[in-house]
């Protein structure tokens, strides 16, 4: 469902709606507007893009932009955006409210019947041909709208007998129009007295379907106005009708003019003439074919050159002047007659060299880039014409040479054309102009047809409009902070037309407004987690932004700053465990903290100093436990001397001290007692030898039974041997706690 569209609204960045037509419930809306390119106004019909396939709806609208009749109304092209496809079309100019008004006369039907003609021989059969579309207009009697489209394109409305054809649904318009009820039937049509005489037949041809098209109807009108000169009066809803009918034959000119459904006039009494015949003649009908086939080369071949029947009233004016007057009668010589008849096949042959060269132009696109050329050689196409038809070979062969030199020279500059058009459809889309982008390259199209990259540009290039409308999209979007969706939309339309600058633009800049947006939001969480000492969430955060804009520095700092705040929360926590191990006297443990501390942080440079200190107090301790382990070492007088040098050291110390000063006390203690005498007494067996370690020669009892040694304190091996038995060893320590030690050493065990 499209949103309402109000006056002032912008439709595929070209047309400012002016204001709504009426239309009926059924139809696809209308509106007046004003297009910004040309400030013109036109007609547009708004097409839902759900409607139908956009391709078909193109592929369409290519062919009407060239169909062009006077009671045909003009279409100018399909334009799209993301709200819906635009059928846009010339406006009708002083347009009645209502469909076109009843009864028409004999000669608006016959002029109705030759538009529909003139566009079914290019191709546009009517099978869905609705004429609800068929519209009054003051200063052109009538006008057919949209007329070539398929039926859902112009309404929503489902409809009955779709493949009925157009000339079908045509007789029962017109039945319907002069009885006001639906078709009936053939029995109906035949007990229906009110219908005009003229009428009739031609419905009856219509449903009985003798005529098929409607070029076969409009052979039978003719064949009807040249044997008729007028319809009878019906009874019932018609009664003051006058069904009226063409005068007499006219001349080829301007029958042929009628044939293109010129809007001639033909309104007024009807001319004498005998009763109307009960059916008519074959001679007659043949004759009305004759004619039709004859204005039919004019009709395909050359449509738009042929004027309209009033341009031929004035001449029509002068022959009447002319016949009134007594006529003489000449017969041309063999020899004019055959130089006026060789004229007349050069001008012909003229005329068809010329006419190929000026479709082959049109083909390319001469309508578009050199349209006065255009109507120039329309205008003067029609002189030669008229030269023709006036038995004047001579002026004709004149006038289509310099018609041929014209389209020739058209022809000559096609290579300078291209060049100068590509020139500016490439600066139209240098200066971002989409107006004269879609100008330039749609005539560079037609110029090159065969040229794949000008026409993969131009289908491009008519992506403009869409892409302007998602730039509208994507603005919108972006005022309502939706920067996600504006990205997302500004990356479609990038997509269209890479080669449309606007589009590339709006979408860097958002992307680097989207980027920028993610970078702050990402370093915002950094610094959140980093105050929170989530380091780990605060580096996940930072590299995250820095993968965001690789080339901003913040992020790389921050993440330094994260480092930084690891590395001093690392080395606080290797300080505690230092410091703890220093309490206990794990003084090797926390100088290996210490120089772990040190490796992360070099520039640190009081972590020397501790690990010099436990250094320090690592010898001190390895000194004292030596000491403590083995008293007897200080029966030297230099370890005395470095024992007791020690013990002061050690209760000088600084902290931290660790045990080293809880041990303090056992040295002490040991240095007092250090020189005291002690006694050892020794048993054996008198069969194993016993030696005292340490002592020397003074330790080598021998196999003794008991003795008694006089030691200091310290710690002492006895060992003993004998033969065949196992040694045996004894390890004990002396101290003044125990002065008197015993000890037994005998090797009991065998070997």
């Amino acid at each position: 469902m499209l949103t309402p569209i109000q006056s002032g609204t912008l439709l595929a960045e070209i047309f400012s709606v002016i204001d709504v037509v009426p239309t009926p419930s059924v139809q696809h809306s209308r509106f007046r507007a004003m297009d910004l390119t040309t400030t013109s106004e036109v007609l547009i019909t708004v097409v839902p893009l759900s409607a139908g396939n956009l391709t078909t709806l193109a592929a369409i609208s290519d062919r009407l932009k060239k169909l062009s009749h006077p009671n045909i109304q003009a279409h100018l092209g399909l334009w799209t955006d993301a709200r819906a496809a635009y059928l846009v079309d010339t406006p009708l100019v002083a347009v009645a409210n209502d469909v076109v008004a009843k009864p028409l006369n004999a000669a608006q039907i016959r002029r109705l019947v030759a538009a529909l003609d003139y566009a079914e021989a290019l191709g546009f059969h009517q099978t869905g041909f609705d004429l609800a579309w068929l519209t009054q207009a003051d200063h052109q009697g009538f006008m057919i709208q949209h007329l070539g489209w398929p039926r859902w394109a112009l309404t929503s409305a489902p409809y009955s007998n779709p493949d009925a054809t157009g000339i079908v649904r045509f007789g029962a318009w017109a039945y319907q129009l002069y009885t006001d009820v639906p078709w009936q039937g053939l029995d109906a049509l035949q007990a229906q007295p009110p219908l005009p005489a003229g009428l009739t037949p031609l419905i009856a041809a219509v449903q009985q379907g003798t005529t098929q098209t409607f070029g076969d109807l409009l052979a039978l009108i003719d064949a009807m106005d040249a044997d008729a000169a007028s319809g009878a009066v019906g009874t019932g809803p018609l009664q003051a009708t006058t069904f009226e009918s063409a005068p007499p034959p006219m001349p080829e000119a301007a029958a042929s003019s009628i044939l293109r459904g010129s809007p001639v006039t033909l309104d007024g009494p009807a001319p004498s003439a005998p009763p109307p015949k009960s059916d008519w003649e074959p001679k007659t009908l043949l004759i009305g074919f004759a004619l039709v086939i004859l204005a039919g080369f004019v009709f395909w071949v050359l449509p738009d050159l042929v004027r309209s029947q009033n341009d031929l009233q004035a001449p029509g004016d002068k022959n009447l002047a002319v016949a009134s007057a007594p006529m003489v009668v000449t017969t041309q010589a063999p020899i004019a007659s055959a130089k006026a008849k060789i004229i007349t096949e050069q001008a012909a042959a003229l005329a068809e060299t010329f006419l190929r060269k000026l479709i082959a132009l049109e083909d390319l696109g001469l309508a578009l880039w050199d349209p006065t050329a255009l109507a120039q050689i329309n205008q003067e196409a029609m002189a030669a014409d008229d030269a023709y038809r006036a038995g004047e070979p001579q002026a004709a062969l004149a006038l289509y040479t310099q018609l041929l030199a014209t389209v020739t020279a058209l022809e000559m500059a096609l290579p300078d054309r291209r060049a100068e058009n590509r020139t500016q459809a490439q600066q139209a889309l240098l200066e971002e102009n989409s107006a004269l982008a879609l100008k330039f390259w749609e005539i560079a199209a037609q110029l090159n047809p065969q040229v794949t990259e000008v026409q993969a540009t131009w289908q491009a290039v008519q992506k403009i409009p869409t892409i302007s409308a998602l730039l509208s999209e994507a603005d919108i979007a972006e005022r309502a902070g939706q920067l996600e969706d504006a990205e997302s939309i500004l990356r479609e339309a990038a997509a269209l037309f890479p080669a449309w600058a606007p589009s590339q633009t709006a979408y860097a800049r958002i992307q680097q407004i989207v980027v920028q947006q993610q970078f702050q939001s990402s370093m915002s969480l950094g610094f959140t987690a980093l105050a929170e000492e989530s380091y780990d969430a605060a580096i996940r955060a930072f590299e995250r932004a820095a993968r965001i804009d690789p080339k901003a520095s913040a992020a790389q700092d921050s993440l330094e700053q994260v480092r930084q705040a690891q590395l001093k929360q690392q080395i606080q926590s290797l300080f505690i465990d230092a410091q703890k191990a220093e309490t206990a006297g794990s003084w090797r443990k926390a100088k290996t903290v210490y120089e772990t501390a040190r490796s992360l942080a070099p520039n640190l440079t009081d972590l020397t100093a501790r690990i010099e200190a436990i250094t320090a107090r690592i010898e001190l301790a390895t000194a004292l436990t030596q000491i403590l382990e083995d008293p007897a070492r200080l029966q030297s007088d230099a370890e005395l001397n470095q024992a007791r040098a020690l013990a002061i050291t050690i209760s000088q110390l600084p902290p931290p001290v660790g045990d080293l000063q809880a041990r303090l006390p056992v040295l002490t203690r040991i240095l007092s007692h250090a020189r005291r005498e002690l006694t050892l007494t020794l048993s054996s067996d008198a069969q194993t030898t016993i030696t005292v370690l340490r002592l020397g020669e003074d330790g080598r009892l021998g196999q003794i039974t008991e003795t008694s040694l006089t030691l200091f304190p310290g710690r002492y091996v006895v060992t003993g041997s004998r033969t065949g038995y196992k040694d045996v060893r004894h390890e004990l320590t002396l101290s003044t706690d125990t002065p008197n030690r015993m000890l037994t050493v005998v090797c009991e065990e065998p070997i």
